[in-house]
């Protein structure tokens, strides 16, 4: 189906299967006899690379080129399909290989120098690349929509090692990976050179003379994402919560491609058993939209959901503080100053904790003494610390609360809740204050906070009427911090007496939202078509009212 919101970029619904290089010859119109042999012949030349690859990828390559510059001099459109194969299958070879010295590749009668060139403005330079797969060779499944365009060049994902971006410190320690899409150009006769092109940037491209659409697929990342979680990323959701020490060291702000300071960081943070892979259909979908994918760029916070609110926010609030410097450094304060934040449930309330009025005056009212002088582990100390001495994160400008327990779920005050919360392993000096020895200098609040039943766990956190929850939910929002609310009904109709079966309504409503939109779904939100399309035009809003 045509995407309303776009032109030319198209929704594909994932049944539908990859077709087959011969099938493409069915569909050229009005196709001779003599473009049929030239085609067969074209083809049965692909057939021959591909029996080289393991064997001579050299010669694979130099065939493959081949084929690639016979249908660039043919100038016939319905051969391009073979162009863009033919080159994506050279790509993934010499990236597998590697390039000789001269990067020169030979048939029996032809030779070609491969060049890159990134010279042009949304073009970029191949160099860390780690492997590339072209789209063609991807497992095409785990997303409920593939949003793509036909047009001319390769669609590639192409990854990208730590050592490769190591001027980024937001680059996830597995690398990442990013959509992009080849051309080669041979209108220098034994030369073959490779470009590029960032799609979320350009998605038309002079080829044969003329303006054409980009071969594109703005879903092959999001695909790579499926088969990690596919190949043990769930583990991390669900050890996450009840072990969340094994996954500590992997908590932080990523991006998964190299950070663009054209862009304005949108910050995407998950709830409770969970990941950022969750983002991975509603951000595949939201992409559709050129306005977003040109002007928006996508980060994921990940942390182990059995650590405490107060812990996994401060790492955050860290993190955007951290990028917020960064991305000064790199000359793009005026986009870092525009920062828009999605969090969906548990991610709500770490995002509260960033854009709410927490500062040492709030401290007060929790303790007639300051932080350094309670008894307390270190570790906890630097959480508060962080959450009421450091300043909130300025560049934040506007928030979605997405099924978020603001006044906390009465799922957790359930027998279940408790048991949950009580399988949760983390080390007490993560955990527990010394409250007796504090007690003193605690003012009624802070007692109140402070006293409760058990490790201050999330799970814990988490129950209805907790007073630390309780208390962030009262400080007001800061004013320069617009915010809206997406809340499920599980289709009931029932608001204000609903719930999306985890949050009742009453919990993730909030006073003073620019928007609230209620959506016919369960606890995950965000995946809701309905909400995917809000989120939308909050994003195009946002880019309206801070161009």
């Amino acid at each position: 189906m045509l995407c309303s919101q776009c032109s030319h970029i198209y929704v594909h619904e994932k049944e539908n299967p990859v077709v087959d290089l011969m099938d493409y010859k069915q569909s050229i119109d009005s196709i001779s006899s003599q473009q049929e042999l030239l085609y067969d012949g074209i083809y049965e030349q692909i057939i021959v690379a591909r029996k080289h690859e393991n064997r001579k990828p050299d010669l694979a390559v130099a065939i493959y080129l081949q084929v690639a510059e016979a249908v660039w001099r043919s100038k016939e459109d319905g051969f391009i399909p073979l162009y863009n194969h033919a080159i994506g299958q050279a790509a993934d070879l010499i990236q597998q290989r590697g390039l000789r010295n001269n990067g020169v590749y030979q048939t029996s009668s032809n030779s070609y120098q491969v060049q890159f060139d990134s010279s042009q403005s949304a073009t970029f330079s191949e160099s860390g690349f780690e492997d590339i797969v072209p789209v063609d060779c991807l497992e095409r499944k785990g997303l409920r929509t593939e949003v793509s365009q036909a047009g001319v060049g390769a669609p590639l994902v192409v990854m990208h090692g730590v050592d490769g971006e190591k001027e980024n410190p937001f680059i996830s320690p597995i690398g990442g990976d990013f959509n992009t899409t080849l051309l080669v150009d041979f209108s220098q006769k034994g030369k073959a050179v490779f470009r590029f092109y960032d799609v979320t940037k350009v998605s038309t491209i002079s080829f044969w003379g003329r303006q054409q659409d980009m071969n594109v697929n703005l879903t092959a990342g999001y695909y790579m994402l499926a088969k990690r979680k596919s190949e043990g990323g769930g583990a991390s959701r669900i050890m996450g919560v009840f072990r969340p020490m094994k996954y500590s060291g992997r908590m932080g702000l990523y991006l998964e491609s190299r950070f663009d300071p054209d862009k304005i960081p949108l910050i995407l943070v998950h709830g409770l058993v969970s990941s950022p892979m969750t983002w991975a259909d509603p951000m595949n979908e939201m992409l559709s939209d050129p306005k977003i994918r040109a002007n928006y760029q996508a980060y994921t916070y990940y942390y182990p959901t059995g650590f405490p609110v107060r812990m996994t926010g401060a790492k955050l609030k860290e993190d955007l503080l951290r990028l917020e410097a960064y991305a000064r450094s790199q000359g793009a304060a005026e986009n870092a100053d525009k920062m828009i934040i999605f969090g969906h449930s548990m991610g709500g309330l770490l995002t509260s904790l960033n854009i709410r009025e927490l500062n040492e005056t709030t401290w007060s009212k929790l303790s007639n003494e300051p932080i350094d002088a309670l008894r307390m582990s270190d570790l906890v100390k630097e959480d508060f610390k962080t959450i009421f001495e450091k300043p909130q994160p300025s560049g934040i400008k506007r928030a979605v609360f997405i099924s978020t327990p603001h006044r906390g779920s009465n799922k957790a005050n359930t027998w279940y809740g408790s048991f949950v919360a009580t399988l949760i392993k983390i080390p007490n000096n993560l955990l527990v204050l010394d409250f007796v020895g504090a007690a003193q200098s605690m003012t009624d609040l802070g007692k109140s906070v402070f006293n409760q039943d058990g490790p201050m766990n999330s799970m814990v956190t988490l129950r209805t009427g907790n007073p630390a929850l309780e208390m962030v939910a009262d400080r007001p929002i800061l004013p320069r911090v617009p915010y809206h609310s997406i809340i499920g009904d599980r289709g009931k109709g029932d608001t204000p007496n609903s719930s999306d079966g985890v949050v009742p309504y009453a919990s993730s409503h909030i006073e003073g939202a620019e928007s609230e939109v209620i959506v016919p779904s369960g606890h995950s939100s965000h995946h809701d078509p309905a909400a995917v399309k809000e989120l939308q035009r909050i994003l195009l809003k946002h880019l309206k009212e801070n161009p």
